[in-house]
């Protein structure tokens, strides 16, 4: 699949563009409540995160978060609504991984809420330790070796 991604860490005008093709579920996936992501970028860019546009035959289809904690990342991956459903979350998940590793990270974390079933089910068979309650922490480990940062 043709994937590239373009850095966008700092500007608005970007998220805010992007942020208006999701709806309020796919808002309350990727923050795990109803928010205003501008204000929620402008928080997360203070704190290290790295955003990046997904693009797929030229067109802004979603975003990727990684925000540094120890070694390693908190990841989210979020795609536009008229773009799910046809494996792009997928790709770009196992696509990004090797990326991770390459910026040095030794495992990714993310948050997913237990309804999103979808995003559960690409990081369960992607071979990550799914643990549920309230919410769901998936962890993948990149490297072998390395604590997690909770």
């Amino acid at each position: 699949m043709d994937i590239d991604y373009v850095e966008i860490t700092g500007v608005y005008s970007k998220i805010q563009e992007f942020y208006r093709a999701v709806s309020l579920d796919s808002v309350i996936y990727r923050f795990l409540h109803p928010a205003d992501p501008v204000y929620i970028y402008r928080y997360l860019w203070s704190r290290g995160c790295k955003t990046f546009l997904v693009y797929h035959r030229n067109k802004a289809v979603g975003v990727v978060d990684v925000t540094p904690c120890g070694e390693g990342a908190e990841v989210a991956i979020v795609i536009a609504d008229a773009y799910q459903g046809r494996g792009l979350g997928r790709a770009v998940a196992v696509d990004f991984a090797p990326r991770l590793r390459e910026m040095g990270f030794k495992y990714a974390v993310a948050y997913v809420s237990p309804e999103n079933y979808k995003a559960l089910s690409i990081a369960r068979r992607m071979g990550a330790e799914v643990r549920c309650r309230d919410i769901c922490i998936v962890i993948y480990r990149l490297v072998e070796d390395g604590d997690v940062c909770r």
